[in-house]
């Protein structure tokens, strides 16, 4: 699969942004799609500080297109000539949105213009981004252990847009697949994302949690904790998945281990003894959370996931690949490192 052309989607994201540089880093002729073109010099900026001395032999290897994904418009015209697809771009708000069709509309409308674009030009790789939020949901409290084969239930519990999102795009991957069996699908599901920050003048969401830890902003953490991944290793993955040929069909959970909140605070708090100094890490009580959320609307949405603790295990893709990832705490460190170096916490 080397040398070919990808369409990468969304590489004004965290993640994306990082599938971008490593396309190019493998070779890869990259067309990128934005919302909008004016974005595209500052992306192009970001991977040429990434690339570093590599700049001047990848940069011309990549494009940029403009699409919306909720708009049909200019999906084939990037996805022309494209011998696979990453599909990354999926909103991810901090906030809550108030009516959930915000966050769902674009993942799956972007989905289908995506797919129905990469299926009418010929391409025959599709691997799409999904997450851990489209398998451990809505199976009650007492189930905390899962893997790929296990789905979100949308009648169940804790069900936020965003998980609504993530779950029903997946499932509507699925079925376009059978209709389209030409085409080789797969879907890699990530838990909560850290690692280095690319961009200087957006942390991300996920970056946001760290950055917001370390310039002191929560006075402690919430009881909480996601099955968490370092960018980098799920990034490996995408482009293991893609690179074989039999991986059709199949979903592969991309996860180090579940770190909780203020195990993730005691570590930046070690791991920075200067720049860390306002971490806090004591342990908040779930009704000072539900206090903090009358005046945060960022808490709102984890409400009802206080004190609930999944583990997803990606034994699929160890014994598969190999794949082994960095440990979710030292992604952890990586990001608050990256915030550094990039001058987020100034």
């Amino acid at each position: 699969m080397q040398h070919e052309t990808l369409l990468i989607t969304g590489v004004t994201g965290f993640l994306g942004g990082h599938m971008a540089l490593e396309a190019l880093r493998q070779g890869h002729t990259v067309r990128g799609t934005l919302r909008s073109m004016e974005r595209a010099d500052s992306v192009r900026a970001m991977l040429r500080e990434a690339l570093g001395d590599q700049a001047d032999e990848c940069l011309p290897r990549l494009s940029f297109h403009q699409a919306n994904l909720l708009d049909p418009k200019g999906w084939r015209e990037a996805a022309s000539g494209c011998d696979a697809a990453l599909h990354v771009a999926s909103p991810f708000p901090l906030v809550t949105p108030k009516d959930e069709q915000d966050v769902i509309g674009p993942a799956r409308l972007g989905l289908k213009h995506v797919f129905e674009a990469c299926a009418s030009e010929g391409v025959n790789r599709f691997v799409q981004t999904s997450s851990t939020v489209a398998i451990v949901y809505g199976h009650g409290r007492q189930k905390t252990d899962f893997d790929e084969t296990a789905w979100t239930q949308l009648n169940g519990g804790m069900i936020s847009p965003y998980i609504k999102s993530k779950t029903l795009a997946e499932q509507d991957l699925w079925m376009m697949a059978k209709q389209h069996q030409n085409m080789a699908v797969s879907a890699v599901n990530p838990g909560f994302i850290l690692g280095p920050v690319l961009d200087r003048n957006d942390a991300g969401t996920s970056g946001d949690v760290v950055l917001k830890m370390m310039r002191g902003e929560l006075p402690g953490v919430p009881h909480l904790g996601y099955p968490t991944v370092d960018v980098r290793d799920v990034v490996s993955l995408h482009f293991l998945v893609l690179n074989d040929k039999t991986s059709g069909n199949q979903r592969f959970a991309a996860t180090a281990e579940t770190l909780p909140f203020r195990d993730l605070a005691k570590t930046l708090k070690g791991a920075f003894p200067e720049k860390g100094r306002k971490v806090g890490t004591m342990a908040l009580p779930n009704f000072l959370v539900r206090l903090f959320s009358l005046f945060d609307p960022s808490v709102r949405g984890v409400l009802s996931e206080l004190g609930y603790m999944a583990t997803v295990s990606s034994d699929l893709a160890r014994n598969r690949y190999g794949w082994k990832p960095r440990s979710a705490k030292d992604a952890g460190i990586a990001t608050a490192q990256s915030l550094i170096d990039l001058e987020h916490l100034n």
